[in-house]
């Protein structure tokens, strides 16, 4: 009996690799939506953030397979350079879309490093393979 409950990912990591992937989509819309209004070194300063949710998307994406401990560790640490940053930044005056991007990261952001840092999903990366 345990055998199967080892072989099915945790609910609560599946809501974090769910919100990675919805997080990486919003990334794309979001730049898309705002490229038109941005210079080019406005378009950088907003991609920086999204690069390390894309690369956290494609570590989700190992979940459920052979990821260990280390790509645990790599999404949370990505998580919060990206997160960090942007909430240190929305007290300064912004367009709407700049705001609503930024608010976008955080929204969906914080509570993935909150999920990775659970007991359940710590436990799913340190288990037998």
């Amino acid at each position: 009996m345990s055998d199967v409950r080892e072989a099915v990912m945790p609910a609560q990591l599946r809501a974090a690799q769910i919100l990675l992937f919805a997080l990486a989509v919003g990334g794309v819309v979001s730049m898309l939506a705002l490229s038109d209004g941005l210079t080019a070194y406005g378009q950088g300063e907003t991609i920086a953030p999204w690069m390390l949710v894309w690369v956290c998307a494609l570590l989700a994406l190992t979940y459920d397979g052979s990821a260990r401990g280390g790509v645990r560790t790599t999404t949370i640490v990505l998580m919060v350079f990206m997160v960090l940053p942007t909430v240190m930044k929305l007290g300064e005056p912004v367009g709407v879309g700049l705001f609503l991007d930024a608010a976008v990261r955080v929204v969906l952001g914080v509570p993935v490093v909150v999920l990775l840092f659970l007991p359940e999903s710590t436990a799913w990366f340190d288990r037998e393979r």
